[in-house]
């Protein structure tokens, strides 16, 4: 039976919940209000405590303060204690020489130095189309004194920066090769640091590329490396990400476009919980078996470049657990040139899921103790995997066109086969695989058996 409400009691009704949502609302803005004023306060505490330090050094030091120095020593000290691992302050001087090396506009000689324990710079490499490698200088190759200046412990590491200079100016070294000493004169001109290079590896038709680093010439590289790969029939391609670091992000980005079909890249979460889109592909992909190779110095958006493509299930990973950086850094600048960066977001890869913390964990864990730069497919185990999986992945595409193709009737053709990627499905756990339909199961199957064949052979 229907029972009528009194025109009263509606308006009483309509009363009570007005003011029980203005008793929430209100109670949650005085919440966030207060917050502020403690937050105010503990400012206004900090910045006390702060001028009474200096009110008091300014008063009873007897040395003399260098106001820059002491300005940048604060600075670094502030972003110290805030909790953010990756905070970092850059004094202007040093966030000039970060902007010339990211823009490629830093001139050296074109070789990698490191300071040795005597204080001698050791070569330990040396650019393509580089001055160095125009005078002969090689890997394990020492410089014993620039221009004028002999090098020891305590100056070293000053004089290795001064290895860096203006376009077109000149730099005389003493290098020592084995037991014997010659000057060469030098002038510096800016490099373009190779990031990618490839081969192929033997008869498999693997195409392999090793990625160091994700810098402003790392896309134009990569593609001219990728355009040579497949003009020599590479049916499989391996990334070696292994010690990548990362880099630039739109970098990653620009190559992961190139692999990927339509559909996000890498999102960000900020600290309101909002995700934003950063990056996304279109539908052009390069339809090959892919492989990628990590380890534990794999890190940030070279994590980014493998879980993405593990994600659309365009390439199985081998290797070891990543480093886990899925945080992104913003760096801004202040007025007097220098520049702070500090942690702005967590990355989120295609899934849903991040990285960070984790790591990327690979299909397939290979352990190996030595570095593995220089071993080749036969001494690096991990290499050697990867190799096997593509070309057992190889074979199973080859079966699956057959089996499109109707070919191969003695094999059963999957009821759906699948295409060569698709979206991603959301919110897996960050050690799940992609859910595969059914057809994806009996690919998955073949391809599982296919490098149980390989291995044996």
């Amino acid at each position: 039976m229907n029972k009528k409400v009194s025109l009263g009691a509606a308006i009483a009704m309509l009363f009570l919940v007005a003011a029980i949502t203005f008793s929430i609302t209100f109670d949650a803005v005085t919440k966030q209000v207060n917050s502020r004023i403690v937050d105010l306060r503990e400012r206004e505490s900090a910045q006390a405590k702060y001028a009474e330090i200096d009110r008091e050094v300014r008063a009873n030091y007897s040395g003399t303060i260098d106001e820059t120095h002491l300005l940048d020593s604060v600075a670094r000290g502030y972003l110290a204690g805030i909790g953010d691992q990756y905070a970092t302050y850059y004094d202007a001087k040093t966030y000039e020489k970060i902007l010339r090396a990211q823009d490629n506009l830093v001139a050296d000689i074109g070789a990698v130095l490191r300071v040795g324990s005597d204080g001698y710079l050791i070569v330990e490499e040396v650019y393509p189309d580089s001055p160095a490698l125009a005078v002969g200088i090689v890997p394990g190759d020492l410089i014993i004194k620039i221009d004028d200046t002999d090098l020891t412990p305590e100056n070293s590491a000053k004089m290795k920066d001064a290895v860096q200079g203006e376009q077109g100016t000149r730099i005389t070294l003493t290098v020592r090769s084995g037991n014997v000493d010659r000057t060469e004169e030098l002038t510096r001109r800016v490099v373009v640091v190779p990031s990618v290079s490839s081969r192929m590896l033997g008869d498999t038709m693997a195409g392999y590329l090793i990625i160091t680093e994700f810098n402003t010439n790392t896309p134009d590289q990569f593609k001219r490396e990728m355009d040579k790969l497949i003009g020599q029939g590479a049916q499989s391609l391996i990334f070696d990400l292994r010690d990548n670091k990362g880099g630039r992000l739109s970098a990653t980005t620009r190559i992961l476009d190139r692999l990927l079909p339509t559909g996000p890249i890498v999102s960000s979460l900020d600290r309101e919980g909002n995700l934003n889109v950063l990056a996304t592909s279109d539908a052009a992909e390069i339809d090959l078996p892919m492989v990628v190779l990590i380890n534990g110095g794999t890190a940030s958006s070279a994590e980014v470049f493998a879980q993405a493509l593990k994600d659309y299930g365009k390439a199985r990973v081998v290797g070891v657990t990543s480093t886990g950086k899925g945080v992104m850094q913003s760096i801004i600048r202040l007025s007097d040139g220098s520049a702070i960066e500090i942690t702005t977001a967590t990355l989120v890869a295609p899934k849903g899921d991040t990285f960070d913390g984790v790591g990327v964990r690979p299909d397939y864990e290979v352990t190996m103790d030595d570095p593995w730069q220089g071993l080749g497919e036969e001494l690096d185990p991990q290499l050697k995997k990867a190799v096997a999986v593509a070309v057992a992945m190889h074979r199973t595409s080859e079966v699956r066109q057959e089996q499109e193709n109707g070919s191969s009737p003695e094999v059963s053709k999957p009821e759906t086969p699948p295409p060569s990627s698709s979206q991603p499905e959301q919110e897996p756990k960050p050690s799940q695989e992609p859910s595969p339909s059914s057809g994806e199961e009996s690919n998955w199957d073949d391809y599982e058996l296919e490098v149980s064949m390989a291995e044996e052979e």
